[in-house]
C-alpha cells in the first residue's frame, strides 16, 4: 500500500508546505488501514523535489515517526538519504536485542513485563516492536 500524494494534493487543491502537515491526515489513515487490514506498514510517499535533498533528509525522518517503513523515491540521489533514516543503527538493534533477552528471562520468571532502563514498561507491544525492528 502506498498513497500517491502528489495525485491526492492536486485532486484536493492541497498545497503542502515546508513541513506536509497538510497531508498528515492522509498519511495516518494509511498508516492504520495497513494494520487495521495486517498488511505489512507501507512505503512512505515520493518527494517531487528531488533536488532538495535537505528537504528530504528532513521530511524522511518524519514519516519514519509516522510508522512508514521506507520510502518511494524518484531520483537516485534520494537513495542514500533513505537508507539512512530506515536502516537501524547498530545502537537500535542492540537495545531490540536487549530488549528481547530481558523480555525471555522476565517470562521464565513468571511476567510479562518489566521496567526498561529508561523506565518504561516494557510489554507485548514494546516487544512487537523491537521484533519488527530486527525482522
Amino acid at each position: 500500500m502506498q498513497l500517491g500524494e502528489a495525485d491526492l494534493a492536486a485532486d484536493l487543491g492541497v498545497t503542502p508546505g515546508p513541513d506536509e502537515s497538510e497531508l498528515l491526515w492522509a498519511r495516518s489513515q494509511v498508516m492504520a488501514a495497513s494494520a487495521a487490514a495486517g498488511l505489512p506498514p507501507p512505503l512512505g510517499p515520493v518527494s517531487t523535489q528531488f533536488r532538495d535533498l535537505g528537504a528530504f533528509r528532513t521530511t524522511t525522518p518524519r514519516l519514519k515517526r509516522l510508522g512508514f517503513r521506507g520510502r518511494a523515491c524518484v531520483h537516485p540521489a534520494q537513495l542514500p538519504v533513505v537508507a539512512e533514516v530506515f536502516t537501524p543503527t547498530p545502537a537500535e538493534l542492540d537495545r531490540a536485542r536487549s530488549l528481547l533477552a530481558r523480555y525471555e528471562a522476565a517470562l521464565a520468571s513468571g511476567s510479562a513485563v518489566f521496567v526498561g532502563d529508561d523506565g518504561r514498561l516494557v510489554d507485548q507491544a514494546v516487544i512487537r516492536a523491537a521484533r519488527a525492528l530486527l525482522a
